[in-house]
């Protein structure tokens, strides 16, 4: 019997365990995974490239967010202007030049700022082209002190 008992209370608190695990990943995937998109009132647009064919284009944005502006940075995302569908790339507070360049599949990133702080979501992303083929986009982040940034 006593064992019966520990055996239902190890099963009860793995089910809790298992319970507490699942809601914050579902907590973290809506807050800090998946922000709201850049509006005119948190943001402003600093820079866009678009790839050779047009089918995505990635847009830097300085942005103000939260009551009072407790958090302003730089957030780049990959946009794909047919769709409309929108990944975000990578966030920053630390950097305060922030220049984009794309070329050959690649996105080169000069900053000036921390690489520590730079908050890259993937290194490759993922988007389709207009002939409906996955493409990717890598990312290449490179420190230049300020004169050349």
């Amino acid at each position: 019997m006593k064992l019966l008992k520990k055996a239902a209370w190890l099963l009860a608190a793995s089910g809790i365990t298992f319970a507490v695990i699942v809601v914050s990943i579902i907590v973290y995937q809506y807050t800090a995974m998946q922000p709201r998109l850049p509006s005119e009132d948190d943001c402003t647009l600093k820079q866009m490239v678009q790839t050779a064919d047009r089918s995505a284009e990635v847009r830097h944005y300085f942005c103000a967010r939260g009551e009072k502006t407790q958090w302003q940075g730089h957030e780049l995302w990959l946009v794909q202007p047919d769709t409309e569908d929108w990944q975000r790339m990578l966030t920053t507070r630390s950097a305060n030049c922030l220049k984009l360049h794309l070329q050959d599949q690649t996105l080169h990133l000069i900053h000036d700022g921390e690489r520590m702080e730079m908050n890259l979501a993937e290194p490759v992303f993922l988007y389709r082209n207009q002939q409906g083929q996955s493409v990717t986009l890598a990312v290449d982040i490179e420190k230049q002190p300020r004169e050349g940034c």
